[in-house]
């Protein structure tokens, strides 16, 4: 790739960093004077002995701290408070968390003035109340009263992520704006995916390229995933428990890296990645795949440690396309320039997710939908990647045709003269459905002639002799030189009347030779079928024999050999 190319993809690569920065950091669906309220969960691990009066009463240790995932799976109580807020009629408050592994959750919803409301949900009844981006809704009653305090119980919760992870309170109006944004992004994001996927589809059809078959593979997952981590799969199928939603997204985010990869793997030459490389990738798959099933079976029994391995599988699946960038860099892929500036932006996010997962950087909804708003910037990057790779392959394969092509030529073209040779004037003979009428030509005395003018003049005495043959023949009637001082020419029988060999010999005769010569040409013709190569074997003896007669009569005449007309 060229460096303008280069630094033109660089840019626009940069660009939507930005625009994906500003998003996540001031995202649209915040609007100025944002009243949202996002108080921080404190925890405290159940193990039967605690009440909903020992939370609110301080009688044990709450953990308020930002990792919730250090205190493992289990059943938790979670205080929100600090906060005071009204659920007014015309615009009710809701309550919003991400969508995490929970068996079931039950609000208790304290208000200044003692009164508390009670919402339950579980796994099974979930789905109804997931908004766009997978958030769990829940209404909470109208009073007007403040609400001050909410204790939720939480039970089965794999806590890998949180237990009540990223809570937040605000207004209906206020989650009906993000649903918008989110749901524009999510829109945007899969109508690409069909157009894209529809375009390399076509492009397949005229391509055939491995590459592409991997790249729509990876589209197909990559739209599965973003409709079922959107909530989608829940607002189409609202009887699902959420738990098995959340399963569907373990296997399906495992999908989009493993059909990356495979894509990563054809994206390049064939010449780039060594064998052992390719072993290992298909190694790393299939790990992949197994830890990913193992978490999808098993879960939630050891949900942790599934989490972990499929984790770490996942990992291990994405470093694979480490080394692939550094064989391309070292054998100098004409490709990784672009591939690059294309799947930077995945690659990175994908990388920060996997370390999240292992608990090595705090989570949050954004790093957890990453995957989109990256996909998102690779899907528009990729079509430029993908369109530069099929331009290449189409400047080699119009490159291969033309040298194809010139091969042919040169296989078929006499190299003196530049007409069809004895092979080309075969394939256009052979097979003829109707009597034709055969005229061999030959040089009378040419060994003289080289004798006299030399072997370049003799060469320039066939081409102004193949020249002439060529302006006689009637269009499209096959015309060679056979070798030698051998011509042909060869018309339908019912047309031999437009075609007078006196003409031809006066021609001859009178054209302008090297040195002044004089030369003459002797003409044998015969007519018969062509149907076989036989029949061909024939048909040239005939008109050999009354070339010969020609000859031997004194040249410059033509005879005519009738014995096997048809």
């Amino acid at each position: 790739m060229d460096s303008r190319t280069g630094s033109w993809l660089g840019r626009s690569l940069a660009a939507m960093f930005a625009l994906l920065a500003i998003f996540v950091s001031s995202p649209a669906v915040t609007a100025q004077g944002d009243t949202r309220i996002r108080p921080v969960p404190c925890l405290h691990a159940d193990i039967g002995d605690t009440t909903e009066a020992d939370i609110l009463g301080g009688t044990v240790p709450l953990d308020c701290g930002a990792r919730q995932t250090v205190h493992g799976g289990g059943n938790f109580w979670v205080l929100l408070t600090g906060f005071s807020a009204t659920s007014r009629a015309d615009d009710p408050l809701v309550l919003r968390t991400a969508s995490v592994w929970q068996d079931a959750v039950t609000l208790q919803i304290r208000y200044a003035d003692g009164f508390t409301a009670q919402i339950a949900a579980t796994s099974a009844n979930t789905s109804p109340r997931i908004r766009p981006g997978a958030f769990i809704q829940y209404d909470l009653p109208v009073r007007n009263v403040p609400i001050n305090t909410i204790v939720a119980h939480v039970e089965g919760s794999a806590n890998v992520r949180g237990v009540l992870f990223s809570p937040e309170i605000l207004t209906r109006s206020q989650a009906a704006r993000r649903d918008l944004v989110l749901t524009a992004l999510y829109a945007g994001f899969l109508g690409l995916c069909l157009a894209l996927l529809c375009y390399n589809l076509m492009m397949w059809a005229v391509m055939r390229r491995r590459f592409q078959l991997a790249y729509c593979a990876m589209l197909v997952a990559m739209m599965a995933y973003a409709f079922s981590s959107s909530g989608a799969l829940a607002w189409v199928w609202p009887a699902i428990d959420n738990n098995d939603r959340l399963r569907i997204n373990y296997g399906l985010l495992t999908l989009v890296v493993a059909a990356a990869i495979a894509f990563v793997r054809h994206f390049f030459e064939a010449r780039i990645i060594p064998r052992w490389l390719l072993r290992l990738t298909r190694v790393a798959t299939v790990t992949s795949l197994t830890a990913t099933t193992a978490l999808v079976v098993l879960a939630p029994t050891r949900f942790s440690l599934l989490d972990a391995a499929n984790s770490i599988a996942l990992g291990a699946l994405l470093f694979c396309a480490i080394p692939m960038i550094v064989f391309a860099r070292i054998r100098r892929s004409r490709f990784l320039t672009v591939f690059l500036v294309a799947w930077a932006a995945p690659f990175i996010f994908a990388v920060i997710r996997v370390i999240a997962n292992l608990g090595l950087i705090p989570p949050s909804f954004w790093i957890d939908n990453s995957t989109v708003m990256a996909m998102s910037a690779e899907a528009l990057l990729s079509a430029v990647a993908i369109a530069y790779r099929i331009r290449l392959l189409s400047d080699e394969r119009d490159s291969a045709r033309a040298s194809e092509t010139l091969a042919r030529l040169i296989a078929a073209t006499d190299p003196i003269t530049g007409m069809p040779n004895r092979r080309a004037f075969m394939a256009a003979a052979v097979g003829a459905d109707e009597p034709q009428r055969l005229l061999l030509v030959h040089i009378d005395g040419f060994k003289e002639i080289n004798d006299r003018i030399g072997h370049d003049g003799g060469d320039e005495v066939l081409r102004i002799v193949a020249q002439i043959l060529q302006r006689f023949a009637p269009r499209d009637a096959p015309v060679a030189r056979l070798g030698g001082i051998e011509f042909a020419l060869l018309v339908p029988a019912r047309a031999a009347e437009s075609v007078s060999p006196a003409t031809l010999l006066d021609e001859v005769r009178t054209a302008r030779m090297p040195s002044g010569i004089k030369v003459t040409i002797s003409i044998g013709i015969a007519e018969g079928p062509i149907v076989t190569e036989e029949d061909w074997t024939a048909l040239y003896r005939d008109a050999d024999r009354a070339r010969y007669r020609a000859s031997r009569d004194g040249g410059g005449r033509f005879r005519i050999n009738l014995a096997h007309a048809v």
